[in-house]
């Protein structure tokens, strides 16, 4: 703990101390606001995990807090969205912008500022919800540290286009009941449908079997050419 990213050395060992107290309580908060977003927004497609990275940490000999804030911001910014100072010090964001199929937020990051003698030290904690998340935490939390220092940005790993049409892969689309020419249902991405009189419900698939919520839950199947949907009492057949 006596060297510091990049060989800058802090030489008061009680300001290391209250360094890893206020980086311990940082990474605390943002698990935890991050945590609650992921339970609000995960989709029904899969199980979401969250992984996390930590400990990378700058000691700069000059410079004020204010710097250090506008710095942190930047960067959180150039990466995620509405960087905001929770704490006097400690700047989190969540994001990314909202990718199609997928929920709007899958990771956080916090930069926390905190004076060191003439200078400060700033550390760097990251959040990310997988696999709603094209990229880990660490490399995220990598170039939010670099954009802050100057160093070098890697581009991030982009979203993998969701499938369209009659697709295995998914339920999204307009389904035609094949016994009632009343009732239709509009199926989206993200684990939800809604019929003609505006009734929702839900949707996950393993494979070709579909688990449908809909004026109770049904267990059906979906044929290889992805075009027609069975069981439970109910066939459809989808418009593609």
């Amino acid at each position: 703990m006596r060297q510091a990213h990049r060989g800058v050395r802090l030489d008061d060992r009680g300001d290391e101390r209250k360094c890893l107290v206020a980086v311990m309580a940082s990474r605390g908060r943002l698990f935890a606001v991050f945590l609650g977003l992921a339970v609000l927004v995960t989709s029904a497609l899969s199980p979401a995990a969250v992984d996390l990275s930590t400990g990378i940490r700058y000691a700069i000999p000059a410079g004020t807090m204010d710097e250090c804030g506008t710095k942190a911001k930047t960067a959180l910014n150039a990466y995620l969205q509405s960087a905001t100072e929770s704490s006097p010090g400690e700047w989190i964001a969540t994001g990314p912008a909202v990718q199609v199929g997928r929920p709007d937020t899958t990771a956080a990051a916090t930069v926390h500022c905190y004076p060191n003698g003439n200078g400060y030290v700033v550390t760097f904690s990251c959040t990310v919800e997988t696999p709603n998340n094209p990229y880990d935490a660490g490399a995220l939390c990598l170039n939010i540290a670099h954009n802050f220092n100057g160093g070098v940005q890697t581009a991030l790993a982009t979203p993998t286009p969701v499938p369209t049409g009659c697709t295995t892969a998914n339920l999204a689309g307009t389904w035609q009941s094949d016994n009632d020419s009343k009732l239709s249902l509009k199926i989206d991405i993200n684990g939800e449908l809604t019929d003609s009189e505006d009734v929702i419900g839900s949707w996950i698939l393993t494979g070709n079997k579909a688990y449908v919520t809909y004026y109770g839950n049904h267990n059906m199947t979906l044929s290889a050419d992805g075009k027609h949907l069975t069981g439970g009492g109910y066939s459809f057949t989808r418009k593609c």
